[in-house]
């Protein structure tokens, strides 16, 4: 079983866990004896740098439209998280869904370094 499947198996087991849950990360060894790391639980994602990119990119252009209102890289992040979740409350879950596999095959097509990455 792929490092990943077991570590969501797991992290499923984990949610099923009494509060207050432990933060874990998890260490899972695949074949040939790598080494992969999951955080269990709320954890802060690892952004790429072409994400970082693209979070900057919307603050600089958002901060300017708001002339002098005080606007963060937080607040973008949070904002964007607020219309997914403003998204499914609506009733909208299939089209988010079919957004999210749409992005989720683009990013498959990439190649990745974040095998070995404890925030993936």
């Amino acid at each position: 079983m792929p490092a990943h499947e077991q570590a969501r198996m797991i992290g499923l087991a984990w949610e099923r866990l009494p509060q207050p849950r432990p933060r874990i990360m998890l260490e899972v060894y695949g074949a040939g004896g790598k080494t992969h790391f999951f955080f269990l639980g709320p954890h802060s994602p690892d952004l790429t740098p072409a994400e970082i990119d693209l979070l900057h990119k919307l603050w600089l252009k958002l901060s300017q439209e708001l002339n002098n209102e005080e606007l963060h890289h937080h607040d973008i992040i949070h904002f964007a998280l607020q219309e997914i979740d403003r998204q499914l409350a609506a009733g909208n879950t299939n089209e988010v869904l079919q957004r999210l596999r749409q992005h989720l095959s683009e990013q498959q097509k990439k190649p990745r370094g974040r095998e070995s990455n404890p925030r993936a």
